[in-house]
């Protein structure tokens, strides 16, 4: 090989390193530990209170104050329906739940997207991220019947949250009692709740709110203890209010306040937020999801 040759590939190796060196410098490192909260703050009444600026907030991680990187304060909405189709919904509290919710669909607002998990002995994804319209035409093709693996659809639903498009997001269950055939446990719900950053709405489907049958009434309190742990609401609503009670919890959805953050430190583990309102006001309740999981 001659002595110009010999420069010419000395120089095109030394062109080919210096251009992979300048592509590793050039390769955008994200940072994954982005924490997003979501908050409802409401007055004595429970109305929700608008108009409020990032600045009005101070948000703690592991109790060290960590400036906003991102806030959104209103915005359409990602809903990921569970609802229970075991045998137990047979009859009344099916065709109540059914027609109420398609015409909470025929009502929703634009840009939201929803999915649809249903659950007996097994849960089943029968809708992914579909318009209000789309998902209306669904519930023709259900029929409750079997036992309710409530948990292991609830993680299925966990799961599916994870896929939505909006920061508005939520995890609404529609049941009426307690699990009887899931492979999961409550522990495993709770886990996997806060791992997900997960806001869960509950809404119990009780044809006799004050008159209680054991199972009815351990279900209630697996249905309160989601919400409150989550950040979330939880409903009774009479047969003919379930509709309404959608609604709430759409607007509840829609005017949360969406905090991102990064913590100070990336130590894993479980830690706890802690949101507060820069200026002192009376009568006003932040409700949120105050622990989750760092990975």
């Amino acid at each position: 090989m001659s002595l110009v040759s010999k420069c010419g590939l000395s120089i095109f190796l030394l062109v080919i390193l210096w251009s992979s060196a300048r592509a590793q410098d050039d390769i955008v490192k994200i940072d994954i530990s982005l924490v997003t909260v979501n908050v409802a703050v409401t007055d004595l009444k429970g109305r929700p209170i608008l108009d409020l600026k990032a600045n009005d907030f101070r948000v703690t991680d592991a109790e060290k104050p960590v400036p906003l990187q991102f806030f959104d304060a209103r915005g359409p909405t990602s809903v990921v329906f569970v609802v229970d189709i075991s045998s137990s919904m047979k009859g009344r509290k099916w065709w109540n739940l059914a027609a109420e919710m398609k015409t909470f669909l025929a009502n929703a607002g634009e840009g939201n997207d929803y999915t649809l998990i249903v659950f007996n002995e097994k849960p089943r994804l029968i809708a992914s991220l579909v318009t209000a319209d789309e998902l209306r035409g669904d519930f023709k093709q259900i029929e409750p019947a079997g036992n309710t693996a409530l948990y292991d659809g609830l993680l299925m639903g966990l799961n599916a949250l994870d896929k939505v498009r909006q920061r508005h997001k939520a995890l609404v269950l529609l049941s009426d009692g307690q699990d009887n055939s899931s492979d999961s446990n409550i522990s495993d719900v709770q886990r996997e709740s806060f791992r997900h950053r997960a806001t869960i709405y509950t809404v119990g489907i009780l044809l006799h709110p004050n008159n209680l049958t054991a199972y009815e009434q351990s279900g209630r309190d697996l249905l309160n203890k989601l919400a409150a742990e989550t950040g979330g609401l939880v409903r009774y609503p009479a047969h003919d209010d379930i509709r309404q009670v959608l609604e709430t919890i759409d607007q509840d959805l829609r005017t949360q306040y969406c905090l991102s953050y990064y913590p100070s430190d990336k130590a894993p583990g479980w830690r706890k937020i802690q949101v507060e309102l820069t200026q002192a006001s009376l009568g006003r309740t932040l409700r949120y999801q105050q622990r989750y999981e760092l990975k």
